[in-house]
Formats: C-alpha cells, structure tokens, sequence
C-alpha cells in the first residue's frame, strides 16, 4: 500500500470543509431546536387552550345542572302545593256534601213526619166522616122505619 501524502493546503482544505460541514451541522441543529420548541409551544397553547375550553364547558355545564335543579325544586313545590290544594277542596268538598246529604235528610225525615201527620189526619177525618155518615145513615133508617111504621 502506498501512502499519498497530502499536501499541507489539501489537508487544510479537507479541514475547512469538516468545519463548514459542522458549522451548516450546527445551523441545521439550531434550526431544528427551534422548529422543536416553536411546535412544543404550539402544542402546549393549544393543549391549555383545550383545558381552559374544558374548564368553561364544566362550569357552564354544572351552571346548567344547577339551574335544573332549580327548575326541579320549583316544580316539585309547585306540584305539591297543587296536590295539597286539591286535597283540601276535595276535603270541603266532601264536607258540603256531607252536610247537603245531612240536611236532606233532615228534610226528608221532616217531610215523612209531615205526610205521617196528613196521614193520620186524613184516616181520623175518615173515620169520623165514616162515623158520621154510618150515624146519618143510622137515623134515616130510622126515620124511614118510623115513617114505615106510621104508614
């Protein structure tokens, strides 16, 4: 093997190339860092940006759960009171009618004395009618069988 000797201006040529090899090296490794933190930054500006959207979306949603509950609330009083009203018409209701049933048969025992009493009425004025007439009767045979008798 035979061994070329370099001269000293190619060796210092070869040297200027490595150098400008590792410098534009250097450069494209500078470059690419900061392309890697641009990207970095981006994504986490983007990634907090995410969260903080997260965030107001919970908040916005737990608002809104809260606000149905209101709306619940409200309703289930509302709903009770409803009840509680209809309970308590039906309740006088029940008792005007109790007592509309009271005082018809209130009447209607006042009213059954009365026709008891017309009744009993009417039968005495019957019988003494009856015994009237059963006496007229009595004293026209009579004077029919003494104007008989006398004939």
């Amino acid at each position: 093997m035979a061994m070329t000797l370099h001269p000293p201006e190619a060796r210092f040529s070869e040297e200027m190339e490595r150098e400008h090899e590792i410098r534009n090296l250097k450069e494209t490794l500078g470059a690419l860092r900061e392309a890697l933190e641009r990207q970095k930054a981006g994504t986490a500006s983007e990634v907090a940006l995410a969260v903080a959207e997260a965030h107001n979306e919970i908040r916005d949603l737990k608002s809104t759960v809260s606000e149905m509950r209101l709306e619940l609330e409200r309703r289930k009083a509302a709903g009770e009171e409803a009840v509680q009203k209809v309970l308590a018409r039906s309740a006088e209701e029940g008792r005007q009618l109790q007592s509309s049933v009271q005082a018809l048969r209130d009447q209607l025992e006042r009213e059954k004395a009365r026709n008891a009493e017309a009744e009993q009425l009417q039968k005495r004025v019957h019988r003494d009618e009856t015994a009237e007439l059963e006496r007229t009767i009595q004293t026209i045979r009579r004077e029919l069988e003494e104007q008989r008798a006398k004939k």
